[in-house]
């Protein structure tokens, strides 16, 4: 039998979001995204919340994975595994 233990994700794996605007600012925060957040209704916030639970397992522990959503094109990228520091660049 398992114990609850082993099926734990460590609490050093991080899956966040990113939103470049036009501009090539990158918001990277929660005030900033809401602040701009009707510029990304075309995004589907199920999807994102899926694929943020499946990136969630795939990311290494002291890790981090990133979903950037792009406004220029409507674009999203995903980085998997980078550095804790990782900026992605301002255009697609």
């Amino acid at each position: 039998m398992y114990s609850p233990e082993q099926f734990l994700i460590p609490n050093t794996i991080l899956v966040s979001t990113m939103h470049v605007l036009k501009s090539g600012e990158i918001i990277a925060s929660r005030e900033g995204f809401e602040k701009v957040q009707e510029r990304f209704s075309w995004a589907d916030r199920r999807l994102c919340i899926q694929r943020i639970l499946q990136l969630k397992s795939m990311t290494r522990e002291g890790k981090k994975s990133v979903i950037v959503f792009y406004e220029a094109g409507h674009l999203i990228k995903e980085h998997i595994n980078v550095e804790t520091d990782f900026r992605p660049l301002n255009y697609a």
